[in-house]
């Protein structure tokens, strides 16, 4: 009987966790959209005519709005909650589609990506906060790492769908993606920690109860340690809280540091750019498109894989084994092009090598930069500083991306494809280096126990 229990209230926190992540795959698309239609949009039968320029301010604008809204959504999670907050972002996104279809102008198109920017930006915030919540200590990492497996499944299925429809259609097609999220996420429990944080004991109960559906003993027992990691929730929350002690500076500056890495290792660009990438890359055997779904179809099995290792065999060591095989194959990438642009020495029979090593990078980084940093984002911070680490590390995030967007055109055309590896290959060994010494173990442990360890440990 207990553990039917067992079973139900973990198949309730897996649904509530699909749910919320259909809001991810909602975000993912307002980038893999521009994947399969950039060729086109640049075209002379282009439904919203621009040049290379605009094209490119079309994919990285997006940001702005994402820079906005981060930080209001971070402490909105502590008032109205984790799940009002991710819910108001369907809604959000059904209309800057609506805004694209309807008035297909280059201006038009800037302000509805401002608005997918800013809906991404509760989606970033709010989605690991109440992932974290819901999991049990045995499950976090697993329910943490459905957001960066749904943020590749957004991608897949652009990259899968994009090539077979028209403009209207592809874009109509994203748009009813918002519709499941919307009828699905609506009934869901918010997490029991922001009940507590509110005052509001017996609706705690219910969603603890929701979520582990268990003896009423095991229930007051976990209560009791959610109520010790909120007690200090009475004081205001703001960007000063998590600065006040040693163990939350320190849980802000390794998240920061891995939001930004796992990015400006190379995947802010090439998830974007990866169709125009392979173009670059001579004598490939089969077409740009279909390497790209094979791009996607890997970054989506890559954070599956993390699923179920992230709870096994621990955070550090999945971090450790993303750094040192992305390096390798960054750094093997940018030798290649290098090779290729650079010398007289005809390697474009192996041009092969290029994409399949770009391939493997991407599932590495996948396996273990962003699954950790979903878990970190969750584990390292106590209740009330929670939403605001995860609305700087969302802030964080969109600075880099933006960063790694603007950079790649010009590299390229100035200085070569094979300078952005290279750039890609010096942040993943810094990067690395500081995991190495920094990075904890979080795994099976619960919030109070990670924040003594970070105590005595950067202490």
């Amino acid at each position: 009987m207990a553990s039917k229990c067992v079973s139900r209230g973990l198949l309730n926190q897996y649904i509530a966790g699909l749910a919320a992540c259909l809001s991810v795959v909602n975000s993912a698309t307002c980038f893999g959209w521009v994947t399969p239609l950039f060729s086109h949009l640049l075209g002379p039968d282009s439904e919203i005519p621009m040049t290379s320029v605009e094209a490119s301010w079309a994919v990285s604008i997006i940001e702005l709005g994402n820079l906005v809204s981060p930080l209001p959504a971070g402490i909105l999670t502590n008032y109205v909650g984790r799940k009002p907050v991710l819910l108001a972002a369907g809604p959000m996104y059904i209309i800057s589609w609506l805004m694209i279809i309807f008035y297909p102008t280059v201006l038009m198109l800037g302000a509805a990506r401002i608005v997918q920017g800013i809906a991404m930006g509760l989606v970033y915030t709010a989605g690991p906060i109440y992932l974290g919540e819901i999991a049990s200590k045995t499950t976090r990492g697993t329910i943490s790492s459905i957001f960066f497996n749904s943020w590749w499944l957004g991608f897949l299925i652009e990259y899968t769908v994009g090539p077979y429809l028209t403009f209207y259609p592809f874009t109509y097609f994203t748009l009813l993606l918002n519709i499941p999220f919307l009828l699905l996420f609506c009934w869901q429990p918010d997490s029991p920690y922001f009940y507590l944080m509110n005052g509001e004991e017996e609706k705690a109960r219910k969603s603890l109860k929701w979520f582990r559906d268990a003896t009423p003993e095991e229930l007051q027992e976990e209560m009791e340690e959610i109520k010790m990691s909120v007690e200090d929730l009475k004081k205001s929350s703001s960007v000063s809280d998590i600065v006040a002690t040693p163990e939350e500076r320190k849980a802000l500056t390794i998240l920061m540091v891995l939001s930004a890495v796992r990015l400006l290792s190379g995947t802010g660009a090439i998830t974007v750019y990866a169709t125009d990438i392979f173009n670059l890359t001579p004598k490939l055997v089969i077409p740009s498109d279909i390497v790209t779904i094979v791009l996607g179809i890997v970054l989506f099995v890559g954070g599956c894989i993390s699923s179920f290792t992230s709870d096994s065999l621990g955070r550090r060591p999945l971090l450790m084994v993303s750094c040192v095989g992305t390096l390798l194959c960054q750094v093997c990438t940018g030798t290649y092009y290098y090779v290729l642009t650079n010398t007289s020495l005809d390697v474009s029979e192996y041009s092969w090598i290029a994409a399949v090593l770009i391939i493997v990078y991407c599932g590495l980084c996948t396996f273990g930069m962003y699954p950790v940093c979903s878990a970190y984002t969750s584990e390292l911070f106590s209740s009330n500083t929670r939403g605001i680490a995860s609305s700087l590390s969302a802030i964080n995030v969109t600075i880099a991306s933006f960063l790694i967007l603007v950079i790649y055109q010009p590299i390229t055309d100035y200085i070569g494809l094979y300078a952005n590896f290279y750039f890609y290959s010096i942040v993943i060994s810094s990067g690395g280096l500081y995991f190495y010494f920094y990075a904890p173990e979080t795994k099976g442990k619960s919030f109070l126990q990670i924040k003594r360890e970070l105590v005595s440990l950067y202490s």
